[in-house]
C-alpha cells in the first residue's frame, strides 16, 4: 500500500485542518477551512488578528494538524497528523496563497488581507506527516513523505 498517496488523498479530499497552537502556556487548536499547493504540500488558511491562534502564532510559529473526515466509521478511520511551522503572509506573498485558496468568504484580493483588514493570510510548512500504520494491530502512527 503506497501510505503516501493515502495521505495525499486525505488532503485533497477534506476542506478543514484542525490547527494546533500555543504560546508556550496555553495549547489551543482551531478548525480551519485550508488549501494545499500540491507540489509542496504547504498549506494556506485565512484567520482574524484577534483570534487566538493568530496571537499564538505570532508569538510561536511551531504548530501541530490533523486532517480528517469525521464521519468515517468508529474504528475505520484515518486521517493526517503532523507538525511544523506556520507564518504571516507578507503582501508580497498573497499572490502565491491566491493560486491555491478559494473562498467566497473574503474577496481574494489584496486588500482584503493588508492595512485596517481583520483578515491576514498564512501559510504552514509541514516538517512531518503521519498516518495510521495500516499494518499495526493497535492504533499506531507511521512518518509519510510527501515529496
Amino acid at each position: 500500500m503506497d501510505l503516501a498517496k493515502v495521505a495525499k488523498e486525505i488532503i485533497k479530499k477534506n476542506l478543514y485542518l484542525t490547527l494546533g497552537t500555543t504560546d508556550g502556556q496555553i495549547p489551543w487548536t482551531a478548525p480551519l477551512f485550508y488549501a494545499v499547493d500540491p507540489v509542496t504540500y504547504n498549506f494556506y488558511f485565512i484567520s482574524q488578528l484577534d483570534s487566538l491562534h493568530t496571537r499564538h502564532l505570532l508569538q510561536n510559529p511551531t504548530i501541530s494538524f490533523a486532517i480528517f473526515d469525521s464521519r468515517q466509521k468508529e474504528g475505520a478511520g484515518n486521517g493526517v497528523q503532523g507538525s511544523g511551522q506556520a507564518f504571516l503572509l507578507s503582501d508580497d506573498e498573497l499572490p502565491e496563497a491566491f493560486k491555491h485558496y478559494h473562498t467566497t468568504y473574503v474577496p481574494m484580493k489584496t486588500e482584503s488581507f493588508t492595512g485596517e483588514a481583520p483578515y491576514r493570510f498564512f501559510k504552514v510548512i509541514p516538517d512531518h506527516f503521519y498516518i495510521l500504520d495500516p499494518e499495526a494491530k493497535t492504533d499506531k502512527r507511521i512518518e509519510v513523505k510527501l515529496l
